[in-house]
């Protein structure tokens, strides 16, 4: 258990950062609209870096058979949330902005410094697969459905800084390439800013929030509540008695990872593409779903990690 008392000290750092972010609006000493630039900031520059960071080690066969070991647990958690999400879509009467907010976590810029704080920079690489997973979901059939559109838009795949720098990352893995020096070093420093800056911009935007209005819509604490506790917690049994274990000497922690992945708040590219394409009052839900899962998810997320760490071990 000690994975989860460490989990649970990193997640009270991370909340420091919340609470200087909604300060710092509140107190009028930054602008919800700085927010957005420190979320430009993010995306193009420390997300990039925290992924090429995350291949930064030595190749070997364990550490790519481990990747493959993530991408297959990834996959097993994508079925688990869409049969869900069939069997919960018509008796829970869900919409796109809602079923979406379900089935997609958080798996980048949330996860990626939460893992590389609580098990070490090298188990970042492992959070790829994940990331990857996610993302092509979310571009395609997460876009898709909630454009209303029924075509996949694969242009969205390569024109996603994120993405290219996680193929980039890749292929100097397998090439056996690290990034020299003063580079590398710079590009580290920059990906373990991503932490810091995310959770400070969360607080930027719950500052600005109606939090009367998000902590008082009981629908919002209906899909925060699937989101954070029903589908990881479905995803964590599965992981456990579907044999993916046997799969690799490490498979337990490796799939820790993406337990923890599957217990991460809602997607904020849900928001974003409900801004895009939904209603002004679905795009409000999305946010106020965003907002509530990432402050709770402070709690929840140990819990879940407890629940894998029982049942794997």
């Amino acid at each position: 258990m000690e994975l989860t008392v460490i989990l649970a000290q990193k997640i009270a750092g991370l909340a420091i950062y919340i609470a200087l972010g909604f300060l710092a609006v509140r107190l009028k000493v930054l602008t919800f609209q700085d927010s957005k630039a420190l979320s430009t900031f993010a995306l193009y520059f420390l997300v990039p870096c925290a992924m090429l960071d995350a291949y930064q080690y030595e190749f070997s066969m364990e550490k790519l058979v481990g990747m493959g070991v993530s991408f297959a647990a990834s996959m097993v958690v994508v079925l688990v949330f869409a049969l869900l999400t069939a069997a919960l879509k018509k008796p829970m009467h869900l919409n796109v902005v809602e079923y979406t907010s379900l089935e997609y976590p958080n798996a980048g810029n949330f996860m990626l410094p939460l893992v590389a704080a609580a098990m070490g920079g090298e188990w970042v690489i492992y959070c790829s697969a994940s990331f990857f997973v996610m993302n092509v979901l979310m571009f395609t059939h997460g876009m898709a459905v909630l454009s209303g559109q029924k075509k996949f838009s694969l242009s969205m795949l390569y024109k996603n800084v994120v993405m290219l720098a996680n193929i980039a990352g890749l292929i100097m893995f397998l090439l056996h390439w690290r990034l020299p020096g003063l580079l590398g070093s710079t590009v580290s420093t920059l990906g373990n800013m991503m932490g810091p800056v995310y959770m400070f911009t969360i607080g930027m935007i719950l500052g600005n929030a109606d939090l009367k209005a998000v902590f008082t819509s009981s629908r919002v604490w209906i899909i925060t509540f699937g989101r954070l506790v029903v589908y990881p917690a479905a995803a964590v049994l599965v992981l456990c008695f579907c044999g993916v274990f046997h799969l690799h000497p490490q498979a337990r922690e490796i799939i820790t990872v993406v337990a923890l992945t599957a217990g991460a708040p809602a997607a904020v590219m849900v928001t974003q593409f409900a801004q895009m394409y939904r209603t002004e009052g679905e795009a409000q839900f999305a946010s106020a779903v965003n907002i509530m899962t990432s402050v709770l998810c402070l709690a929840t997320m140990p819990l879940i990690s407890w629940l894998y760490q029982t049942l794997a071990y």
